[in-house]
């Protein structure tokens, strides 16, 4: 019997949204609207359960990229999530937010002895990273790192490739040819798919009442237009 994932990504400006069939892909949904997710994020699943004709209560298990990311990204995400399985008595899974942005970026790299290393913008100079090769098997633990030009001299000798959106700041300030630049890309839920499968076939699932995201560090306020906002 086959099984359905609602997959979701909220841990940046990029909301997305993805319906799998065990690892097929059924629909989804990507919306670029910063700090658009309390109001687009229930609409968009709504609107993939009406297109694949699938009721919520099909649904086998809800998927999570979480984090590191925003802060109100991953806490909107989460409530959602938490909203349906609690509702539904259905399990939880959880997917590291820079495995996905690895997975997005494998695309494009066609060279299997390089080293990936996902980036997400922690404001400033700062990122949360880790590094991966190209089987997604990690070679570092998630981390937050303040930038700075002897950023991963460990690996001035080998190919690695540098993405997600904190990556635009690192490429500013180190030229080496061996590190190499892929744009634009993001955490998309359509990636999700195989992990999801894996952790649901072996029963890999979040204790509802106890799991939060992974922020690697604590929250802080920002000033946007006359407002303070967590991020």
């Amino acid at each position: 019997m086959s099984n359905k994932f609602l997959c979701i990504d909220t841990t940046s400006e990029f909301c997305s949204v993805s319906l799998f069939q065990d690892n097929n892909l059924i629909e989804f949904q990507n919306s670029i609207i910063e700090r658009s997710h309390s109001k687009l994020l229930i609409l968009i699943i709504d609107d993939i359960l009406k297109k694949s004709k699938i009721k919520i209560n099909e649904i086998d298990a809800f998927s999570i990229s979480k984090g590191p990311g925003s802060y109100t990204g991953l806490r909107i995400g989460l409530s959602s999530m938490k909203g349906f399985c609690f509702g539904l008595k259905k399990p939880l899974i959880s997917i590291n937010t820079l495995k996905i942005l690895s997975k997005s970026a494998l695309n494009h790299i066609n060279d299997k002895s390089s080293i990936l290393c996902p980036m997400v913008d922690a404001r400033r100079m700062e990122v949360y990273t880790k590094i991966y090769d190209y089987n997604l098997n990690s070679l570092s633990d998630d981390k937050s790192l303040v930038l700075d030009e002897n950023s991963f001299d460990l690996y001035k000798d080998k190919e690695i490739y540098f993405f997600g959106n904190g990556s635009d700041k690192f490429e500013k300030i180190i030229k080496r040819k061996n590190f190499i630049f892929i744009k634009d890309i993001m955490p998309d839920s359509r990636f999700m798919g195989d992990i999801t499968s894996e952790k649901y076939n072996s029963n890999e699932f979040e204790d509802l009442s106890t799991f939060e995201p992974n922020y690697i560090k604590d929250f802080y306020l920002i000033k946007k237009k006359g407002k303070w906002m967590r991020s």
